[in-house]
């Protein structure tokens, strides 16, 4: 499975780095090579993200957008010291509107779409227990109002098999967005989620360009990744 996912990124073009290694070490610098002063946190649930760009040293703004009510209340309490972190209490879709939401047990888990049994086997805890009503809003209509041109964007996307749905409400944001943090799937986990490789044409043709992977979510019995968490950068 490792070699498949090289493989299939390879022939992009591109050598993947190892995680571990990019995520927690060469991210920083890379955000602060390319100005980053504004990041954005979609699917937010509360907050473990934002705290990671502060534990390695991220200052500038940060807003977190998460739908569900009680996740949300978690995050707000979270950045309440923190006068650069905003917290949005909707999801970001294609369309405005309101939507029912899957509720997980272990919350973070929970989606738009339904859940595919090879997920709810691979982590039991991660099975929908209730719905929930929720907002959703596009990031065009809800960021670029607000942006100003010294703005550097760096998105990351982390919805449950509803990131090209968060990207198609993006498309006149995408051009000021420098770096791109958006988890990627194998295998199908949710109903009508579209796979890496869709995913990666997607943001190719956005402009950028893949320069890390992350294993996110594996098989327990095997273990072989399921989700992995792609790092895009504009070409």
């Amino acid at each position: 499975m490792k070699r498949a996912i090289r493989s299939l990124v390879n022939t992009f073009g591109y050598e993947v780095h190892k995680s571990s290694w990019f995520l927690s070490a060469h991210r920083p610098r890379v955000m602060q090579r390319l100005g980053i002063n504004l990041v954005l946190d979609i699917g937010a649930n509360t907050g473990a993200y934002a705290f990671e760009l502060r534990r390695t040293g991220y200052r500038g703004r940060i807003w977190s957008y998460e739908p569900l009510s009680e996740a949300f209340a978690d995050l707000a309490k979270s950045a309440a010291g923190d006068d650069l972190w905003k917290t949005v209490n909707c999801a970001c879709g294609a369309k405005p509107g309101r939507s029912m939401i899957n509720v997980a047990k272990n919350s973070w888990s929970s989606s738009l779409l339904p859940m595919l049994e090879k997920h709810s086997a691979s982590a039991p805890d991660s099975v929908y227990i209730s719905g929930e009503e929720i907002s959703v809003c596009t990031l065009d209509d809800c960021v670029m109002t607000s942006l100003s041109p010294d703005d550097h964007v760096w998105l990351k996307i982390d919805t449950q098999g509803y990131e090209a749905e968060v990207l198609e409400g993006a498309s006149r944001l995408m051009p000021r967005v420098q770096g791109l943090e958006c988890e990627l799937s194998l295998v199908p986990l949710y109903e009508g989620q579209p796979l890496i490789d869709e995913m990666i044409t997607m943001i190719y043709r956005m402009g950028f360009r893949m320069v890390g992977m992350a294993p996110a979510f594996f098989q327990p019995e095997t273990g072989d990744p399921l989700q992995v968490d792609g790092v895009f950068l504009r070409t």
